[in-house]
């Protein structure tokens, strides 16, 4: 009895907020549902007609260090954390903290790097 209560509390707040937002974003689809035309779909670079083909889309010469700043600002918060600690024991626990996240982020950083030094993005498209 004592562990229904809370996992039905967290699990009935857990599943009205999964549901209002998708219900949410159900209803902005539908009722922002626009027909799309070919001025709404053309690129324009600085206002301006485009002149050639454009770069990307999506930016993604910055997704890696998009990827890079979203994976260690939690890691130097961490760090934070651990040097303003009280007793040895919370750095200590803060530290292996921050250790586990590293190794865990290791593939993540690493991909970044990759996608960072892959030069075709970082070209014009012609």
């Amino acid at each position: 009895m004592t562990l229904t209560q809370p996992l039905v509390a967290f699990g009935v707040t857990i599943v009205l907020i999964l549901a209002i937002g998708y219900g949410g974003y159900k209803f902005l689809s539908i009722a922002l549902e626009g027909k799309p035309s070919p001025l709404k779909t053309d690129r324009f670079e600085a206002g301006n007609i485009p002149t050639g083909e454009g770069r990307l889309w999506f930016p993604l010469q910055y997704y890696g260090y998009l990827l890079i700043y979203t994976t260690l600002e939690p890691i130097i918060v961490l760090l934070f954390l651990a040097s303003s600690a009280l007793t040895i024991q919370a750095t200590y626990y803060l530290l292996f903290l921050v250790g586990a996240l590293i190794i865990v982020l290791y593939p993540v950083i690493n991909y970044a790097i990759r996608q960072i030094n892959t030069i075709s993005y970082w070209e014009l498209r012609r």
